[in-house]
């Protein structure tokens, strides 16, 4: 098994279980995997998302940054980039960070280095797993965190760099999914109020036609398993699956 498989199915953000099912997610819009790229963004569609990306110009140098997702992108992210022409991609993931653990590791803090340590033209940012699972799914608690949302982007906007942010995928587990979901409306709001940021949805990817989990999908005509066994993090060909339309999210004007 290759590294980018290894880490993409095994890595551990150290969840924990908590409240019950609260709502269905909304209706996946896709049956195949592969389809058009699906983004939320101002004044701009996933058609127009997909149409722009044809005559825009990739960025030279991307930053990603986030929790265990994120690293495991970043074992396929180069791959998806290389037909972009030559992007150079530095990863800074951190395993079982969030947004809400400060104390054990502070974002706020991180991305303000690494922007200025890498100077990277674009950001891609994958977090929120963590916080979603150990958070308690309320509207109370959907306000405070699109509130840290936005501080960690406006970090992103003071160094002039425009953001992709990546929402979160439907999980196994029913009670995490439905705060996944919770989170990723907090996400997407912070991100569409703040300067130079798009949301790039995952959830259509890797949902049913009920717009809840499934480990596996149609790729190109074929079933294809895109999730690991813990029902969480993604196989290499779902890490791939999802950087592919992370990468057309980047090339896309804003």
């Amino acid at each position: 098994m290759s590294a980018a498989a290894l880490f993409c199915v095994l890595a551990s953000p150290g969840f924990i279980p908590t409240h019950a099912w609260a709502k269905k997610p909304a209706k996946a819009a896709q049956a195949d995997a592969a389809a058009p790229p699906a983004a939320s963004q101002p004044a701009a569609t996933a058609e127009s998302l997909a149409a722009s990306a044809q005559t825009a110009c990739s960025p030279k140098k991307v930053l990603l940054v986030g929790d265990s997702f994120a690293v495991g992108l970043g074992m396929t992210m180069e791959q998806s980039l290389k037909p972009r022409g030559p992007v150079a991609l530095a990863s800074r993931g951190k395993v079982s960070s969030g947004l809400n653990s400060p104390k054990f590791y502070d974002w706020e803090k991180a991305l303000g280095e690494f922007l200025v340590a890498e100077n990277p033209e674009a950001l891609v940012v994958m977090l929120g797993g963590n916080d979603a699972k150990n958070g308690k799914g309320t509207p109370e608690w959907s306000k405070d965190f699109q509130a840290k949302a936005a501080r960690f982007l406006s970090i992103a906007a003071n160094h002039k760099v425009s953001v992709v942010w990546v929402g979160l995928p439907p999980m196994r587990d029913k009670t995490f999914s439905q705060k996944a979901w919770t989170a990723n409306e907090a996400m997407r709001s912070a991100c569409l109020t703040a300067k130079g940021c798009r949301f790039i949805d995952s959830w259509d990817l890797f949902a049913d036609n009920a717009g809840n989990f499934s480990a596996k999908k149609p790729v190109g005509g074929k079933a294809v398993s895109l999730r690991g066994k813990d029902g969480v993090h993604f196989s290499a060909a779902g890490c791939k699956l999802l950087t592919d339309r992370i990468v057309t999210g980047l090339t896309a004007a804003p």
